[in-house]
């Protein structure tokens, strides 16, 4: 009975590891991408950092995009061609919203802990 729960589990996990595998970032799809880089539009004000499948990445804006590439164009002017395919990612540079928030929280909580610390020393100190 044990051995029988055992193999089970084990096929579960190993049927769950294959599936989160199916939806890895690796696997992204073109027409996704396209669709996130169309939505950035294009101009100096559509800023991109893009990350490709052989984990080289590149920063600029979008410059022009057709059916089955788009071209970056970077701070010193030279344009980069850079088919759907071999995207992983595409999103604005610099820190998220969330990476934001965090330091934000960390920041306001180091404040609150000095001046908790600070009011207890002086109340310590009398």
């Amino acid at each position: 009975m044990k051995l029988r729960i055992s193999l089970l589990l084990a096929v579960a996990v190993l049927m769950h590891s294959r599936l989160m595998l199916a939806q890895a970032p690796g696997s992204t799809n073109p027409d996704q991408m396209r669709a996130k880089v169309l939505k950035r539009g294009t101009g100096e004000k559509a800023k991109v950092k893009v990350k490709l499948r052989d984990g080289s990445e590149v920063r600029g804006y979008v410059s022009k995009t057709d059916q089955d590439t788009f071209e970056v164009r970077d701070k010193t002017g030279k344009s980069v061609s850079i088919a759907y395919a071999d995207v992983v990612s595409v999103r604005k540079p610099g820190l998220s919203k969330g990476a934001k928030i965090g330091i934000g929280v960390g920041v306001g909580a180091a404040a609150f802990l000095g001046i908790v610390w600070g009011a207890t020393v002086a109340a310590l100190g009398r």
